[in-house]
């Protein structure tokens, strides 16, 4: 925007925009793509098998034995069970990196 000549105070509000736009809030809504709904609901479902360690009770993953189980007894087909799995893995991974992101603000 500068080397276009925008005033400085747009291109704070634009950063401001994105920055907002890049960290969601709690009670946020997003949309989910249609390929991804059965996998984001599988996730959301079994939002009670996460593992915690120390003290501060940290997220350390999800139980993968009752993760397993679970998606046994409910996705018959195991392509289809690989593939929620595979989504259900990145989420993980996700959520894990953001954890470690809000601790390390914290001790900042």
């Amino acid at each position: 925007m500068q080397a276009f000549g925008a005033p400085q105070a747009d291109i704070d509000r634009v950063a401001e925009q994105i920055a907002r736009a890049a960290k969601p809030q709690a009670g946020d809504r997003f949309e989910v793509h249609a390929d991804n709904e059965r996998t984001v609901a599988v996730f959301l479902a079994l939002r009670t098998q996460w593992q915690y360690a120390g003290l501060a009770g940290q997220r350390t993953g999800l139980n993968y034995a009752s993760v397993l189980s679970w998606l046994r007894e409910r996705i018959r087909i195991p392509r289809q069970r690989r593939q929620v799995l595979a989504g259900i893995e990145i989420m993980e991974k996700a959520v894990l990196a953001y954890d470690a992101e809000q601790r390390q603000k914290e001790g900042e």
